[in-house]
């Protein structure tokens, strides 16, 4: 485990790479109660919008905390949707006093119905060493763009 130090070792960051990974494959999978796996039972997953995408006033602040709770309410979100795809792009790691910190680029798609629903951004995840391995503590995902029909997702 790599804590403290100035750089991330190569086994500690294959296994957080490999955190961000399995969340956005059962993410996509649909597969809601594996997403919990990602995180530690106190984490927080919050959400930020630039000002200027219309609704998105709708996902600012903290959605949900805990695991399970985090799980349910991506669930909750996503489930009536008819498909996703997660794209992650660089990730960047940098250690902290309390684990690594990371920014990871994501874009996503999302579908019902016969709409869209576009977005891009950045995952900023705080991750922390638990008895399962590395895991989330907080999540906050910034979104910088969208694009379509954002009712897809908010369920109007």
């Amino acid at each position: 485990m790599t804590q403290n130090a100035e750089q991330v070792g190569a086994g500690d960051e294959a296994e957080i790479r490999s955190v961000l990974l399995g969340y956005v494959d059962a993410l996509d999978g649909r597969d809601f109660d594996r997403i919990a796996d990602a995180f530690t039972e106190t984490a927080e997953l919050a959400n930020t919008f630039e000002g200027y995408i219309p609704g998105g006033d709708d996902f600012i602040g903290v959605l949900a905390t805990g695991d399970e709770g985090i799980a349910k309410a991506v669930g909750s979100l996503m489930g009536p949707l008819d498909a996703t795809q997660h794209f992650l792009g660089a990730i960047w790691l940098e250690p902290t006093d309390e684990g690594v910190r990371t920014r990871t680029q994501v874009i996503a798609h999302h579908q019902r119905e016969g709409a869209f629903y576009h977005a891009g951004g950045t995952y900023v995840d705080s991750f922390v060493w638990t008895a399962k391995g590395w895991r989330i503590d907080r999540r906050v995902l910034h979104t910088s763009w969208t694009t379509g029909d954002p009712s897809v997702v908010a369920g109007g």
